[in-house]
């Protein structure tokens, strides 16, 4: 007997097809591009990492997307997607300097140029205006992990009023993020690390795990002068490591003792830093963990440093050392897995002008080394950490992180979301799953419904015909955005949605009534022209490409989802009916 593909199997089989294919010719660019690393004078260049966005790299880098599209046509590929491995050419900033900032005058300071390896530091040292007054005059310029860009201009606020050539200092601070003029920028996360891909909202922002920054408390006791029982200040931050070693082997060396000396020092902190006794190597063995600060750091968010010590018959020898990028805080000193080894948990926080990103780490000690046990760096702005045993799946507590928003009105609408870890048999944690936070947002709703959609190969298209049929069902949703007459818009791109989805899970007789109510003229025309194609063609393929071919003729069609902030998804016509490759 004869058999027939349902639309459903053809449109699987020429979707892996289309995908194989893709795969391997990506490769040949990426091999092409990698061959030249070095920066040129109009710019420098950046490996697309996962998770990457257009929109997320133009805010890290500061670099509008159609520009930087401009500058890199061969990466534009289809629905926007950057591809892991890509090599992107990142613009120079203009080579003229920009007007003095607000309350700026060309008598009160003058514009540096950034070059290639300059640092915050190193521009303090070669301008002599502290580094503190250097981020006060550019609150703009202040990123996660501290970065600069070469190319910007920086404010250098002074008397002087020509621009001071810069000259890269020997040895510069190694605890200082190298700018990252050749080399990727943090995505984040923003891209702040990593950015989900359909980044949710809640009106307000969250209270943050980490205390904001604060102005760095001076040391009560001068470097060299007694502290706590007996011990000295180390002369530079260089020397605690060795001199709280030997404070831990001297007799009737404490925890408080240790947690005192520390604190007059002004190497702990109120609210940064801190002490904890804890049994790492053995249930009986009195390990030591400590987040310390350098006492003559007076950054606004001072980076902070993790030291372990362990215990053994000979004393105390460090162990590990970790050194933060922005501020350390110890969450949990435990076994948190339940796998019979204990696991430190801490923080890397780092803020830039309006948002503060925490990374999760977790270590566990073998019985030899410390090992990484979180996969990848779960980064998050403003989050919140809970330790609960949840999953069956998990093996102990497993980690539990809310939060998400970024504090800038430029990101657009959000909403908080929670991420689950789980340790699979006492193994790596690993994301088991992200939850977004309940929105009476319409936009958010066909975000969720675009994404069901977009697992159509995994789960088929019930759950995204479930989705839009929600989206428009429910009258109690929200405008959020400031596109014009936004309610009906994004009711009539689920209606769109919901025709395609119909024909393509085989019930294209239940299209009609969707078609039908769709009061957006471009959008009607979409339908009109998807379901026109469908009927001469029998193929879905065809007909969401000729749906796309009519939204590039008719940008009216899908431009309301093209900008929505640098926090959400990109749109382009290529995503109106995403079925054609």
């Amino acid at each position: 007997m004869k058999t027939f593909d349902t639309a459903p199997q053809r449109l699987f089989r020429l979707f892996a097809l289309g995908l194989v294919l893709a795969v391997l010719l990506s490769l040949l660019p990426a091999t092409a591009l990698a061959q030249d690393p070095t920066p040129t004078a109009g710019g420098y260049y950046y490996v697309v990492r996962r998770g990457d966005t257009w929109s997320g790299i133009a805010w890290v880098t500061g670099i509008p997307v159609a520009q930087l599209k401009a500058a890199n046509p061969t990466a534009i590929h289809p629905n926007d997607w950057l591809w892991a491995g890509d090599r992107l050419f990142i613009p120079a900033r203009p080579v003229g300097p920009p007007t003095p900032p607000p309350g700026g005058t060309a008598g009160s300071g003058y514009w540096y140029q950034i070059k290639w390896g300059d640092t915050w530091y190193s521009v303090s040292r070669t301008t002599g205006v502290a580094v503190l007054d250097l981020w006060h005059a550019n609150p703009s310029l202040l990123r996660p992990n501290r970065w600069l860009y070469a190319g910007q201009w920086l404010w250098v606020p002074g008397a002087a009023t020509e621009a001071v050539e810069p000259t890269a200092p020997a040895g510069a601070g190694p605890t200082e993020t190298p700018a990252p003029v050749g080399s990727p920028p943090p995505t984040a996360a923003p891209t702040p690390a990593p950015l989900p891909t359909a980044t949710p909202v809640a009106a307000a922002r969250p209270a943050a795990t980490q205390p904001p920054p604060t102005p760095t408390i001076k040391p009560t006791v001068k470097p060299g002068q007694t502290a706590a029982a007996g011990a000295t200040c180390p002369a530079g931050f260089a020397g605690y490591p060795d001199a709280i070693t030997a404070y831990l082997k001297s007799p009737g060396s404490s925890v408080a003792g240790l947690t005192a000396w520390l604190t007059k020092c002004g190497a702990v902190k109120p609210d940064l830093g801190s002490v904890t006794q804890a049994a790492i190597q053995s249930k009986i063995s009195k390990d030591v963990v400590i987040v310390l600060y350098d006492p003559a750091d007076e950054q606004l968010n001072p980076a902070g440093t993790l030291l372990i010590y362990h215990s053994g018959i000979t004393g105390y020898t460090l162990a590990r050392r970790a050194d933060g990028a922005g501020q350390l805080t110890v969450l949990k000193v435990a076994d948190v897995n339940a796998d019979g080894k204990v696991d430190v948990v801490w923080t890397d926080t780092t803020c830039g002008a309006h948002t503060c990103f925490a990374t999760l780490f977790v270590e566990s000690w073998d019985g030899k080394e410390y090992r990484d046990w979180i996969a990848d760096e779960p980064t998050m702005a403003y989050p919140e950490y809970s330790f609960k045993d949840t999953q069956p799946g998990g093996s102990g507590d497993e980690i539990m992180v809310h939060g998400g928003i970024i504090a800038s009105a430029g990101a657009g609408p959000q909403r908080a979301w929670t991420e689950t870890y789980i340790s699979p048999e006492g193994g790596p944690y690993q994301l088991f799953s992200q939850v977004y936070d309940a929105s009476k947002c319409l936009y958010h709703h066909i975000l969720d419904a675009n994404a069901a959609f977009n697992q159509w190969t995994v789960k088929g298209f019930t759950p995204a015909i479930e989705a839009y049929q929600a989206a428009i069902a429910d009258t109690t949703l929200e405008a959020c955005g400031t596109i014009p007459d936004e309610l009906t818009t994004l009711r009539d791109f689920a209606r769109f949605r919901l025709v395609v989805s119909l024909v393509a899970n085989g019930k294209a007789s239940q299209a009609a009534a969707a078609q039908a109510a769709i009061t957006t003229p471009a959008l009607l025309g979409a339908a009109n022209t998807f379901l026109d194609s469908y009927r001469s063609s029998g193929s879905i393929v065809q007909a969401c490409r000729e749906a796309n071919s009519y939204a590039t003729a008719n940008p009216a069609s899908w431009q309301f989802l093209a900008d929505w902030g640098y926090a959400n998804p990109e749109f382009t016509a290529a995503d109106l009916c995403p079925l054609d490759r």
